[in-house]
C-alpha cells in the first residue's frame, strides 16, 4: 500500500515538472524576433546623419568594415567587432553573421537610422549554442533603440528551420558553385572575379573569421556590368522595400569562401529571410522577382569562376 502510494506521489511529481517544461517550450516559442531595428527617425539631412553615424560608430566597440550607398537616399556601414567575430566563429557558417549592417535612408524629409537585428540572424542562420544578444545589446545603447520592426516577427523555432515556402530553400540550401583545391586557391579565384568587373558582382567588404579557413564578401549588384536586368538592385528593393520603414540593412548580400569551397546563400531564402512577410503575387510579391534567383546564380557563378553553361537553376520563387 504504502508502495502504490509512493508511485503515485512520484507520477504526479513527474507529470507537474513535464507540465512546466511544456509551458516553458510554449512561452518560448511565442517570443518573436524581427530582422531590423529601428534607431530613431529624424530631420537631418543626410550629410548630417552620415557624420552622426560616424562618431557613434568610433565611440561603440564595432568598427566600420565598409560603407557604401547602394542607390539614391540610401547609404549603408559595414560593422563588426572582434567579440562578434569570435561568437561567428563558434558555428559552421556562423561567418554570415560577422557583418551587421546599419542603413541611413532618406523617406520624404526624414532619414531612418536602422540596422540588422543580429538575435534574429543569430537564429535564422543556425547559430545553435551562441547567443548574440550582447551583440544586440551593444549596438542599441550604441546606436539608439526605437522599435524592432520587419513583419509580425518569427519564433526562434521557426527561424531555425525557416523556408518562406514548402519546397523551397533552407539556409544550407546553397547556391552551387566552383570548389577548388586549396582555400587559397579559392580566394584568388573569387578576387579574380571581382576583378574582372563583368559578372555583376562587385566586393563591397571582407572579413575573415578567426581560427578557421572562412571569409565573408559583402557583394553589391550591378546592372550595368552584367546586362541582367535582375541584378538592378534599386529595381529590386523598390518591389519588396515598399512599406514605410525601409529594410535598407537588407544589404549587401554574401558570397562566402569555406575552406575550398565558395558558396552564397539563395535567393529564394536570402531575400525571404527578411522579407518574410511579402505575398507571392501583386505588385510587391516574389512573383515579381521571377527571374532573380536564376540571375543571382549565374552572376554568383561567373564571379567565381564556374561555368555558367552547366547550371540547372529553376526560375521563380514558386515551387
Amino acid at each position: 500500500m504504502f508502495f502504490s502510494r509512493n508511485i503515485s506521489h512520484s507520477v504526479h511529481i513527474l507529470f507537474f515538472f513535464l507540465c512546466l517544461i511544456t509551458l516553458s517550450a510554449q512561452a518560448a516559442d511565442k517570443e518573436t524576433f524581427k530582422p531590423f531595428v529601428l534607431a530613431e527617425q529624424n530631420n537631418m539631412s543626410m550629410d548630417e546623419a552620415k557624420s552622426k553615424m560616424d562618431k557613434l560608430i568610433r565611440q561603440s566597440p564595432f568598427s566600420i568594415i565598409a560603407e557604401y550607398s547602394p542607390y539614391d537616399d540610401a547609404y549603408i556601414y559595414v560593422i563588426t567587432s572582434d567579440e562578434l567575430k569570435s561568437l561567428a566563429a563558434e558555428t559552421k557558417y556562423g561567418g554570415f553573421a560577422a557583418p551587421q549592417r546599419i542603413s541611413l535612408t532618406k523617406v520624404n524629409n526624414q532619414v531612418q537610422i536602422s540596422f540588422t537585428n543580429p538575435v534574429y540572424m543569430q537564429h535564422v542562420y543556425r547559430m545553435r549554442n551562441v547567443d548574440l544578444q550582447p551583440i544586440l545589446d551593444q549596438m542599441t545603447q550604441a546606436f539608439g533603440f526605437e522599435k524592432f520592426f520587419g513583419g509580425d516577427g518569427l519564433s526562434a523555432r521557426k527561424l531555425k528551420r525557416y523556408k518562406y515556402s514548402f519546397g523551397l530553400e533552407g539556409f544550407n540550401s546553397f547556391y552551387e558553385l566552383p570548389e577548388y583545391d586549396t582555400h587559397v586557391n579559392a580566394l584568388a579565384a573569387l578576387i579574380e572575379g571581382f576583378n574582372k568587373r563583368d559578372s555583376g558582382i562587385t566586393k563591397v567588404y571582407e572579413i575573415k573569421i578567426p581560427g578557421k579557413q572562412q571569409v565573408i564578401f559583402g557583394v553589391s549588384m550591378n546592372e550595368k556590368e552584367s546586362g541582367e536586368e535582375a541584378l538592378n538592385t534599386q529595381k529590386t528593393m523598390a518591389i519588396i522595400d515598399y512599406l514605410k520603414l525601409k529594410r535598407t540593412a537588407y544589404l549587401p548580400y554574401e558570397i562566402m569562401v569555406d575552406d575550398n569551397r565558395i558558396i552564397a546563400l539563395h535567393a529564394r531564402f536570402r531575400i525571404a529571410a527578411y522579407f518574410y512577410d511579402l505575398k507571392m503575387f501583386g505588385p510587391h510579391g516574389f512573383g515579381k522577382l521571377f527571374s532573380t534567383p536564376t540571375a543571382y546564380n549565374k552572376a554568383f557563378t561567373k564571379v567565381s569562376g564556374g561555368d555558367t553553361q552547366q547550371q540547372t537553376e529553376i526560375d521563380g520563387f514558386g515551387i
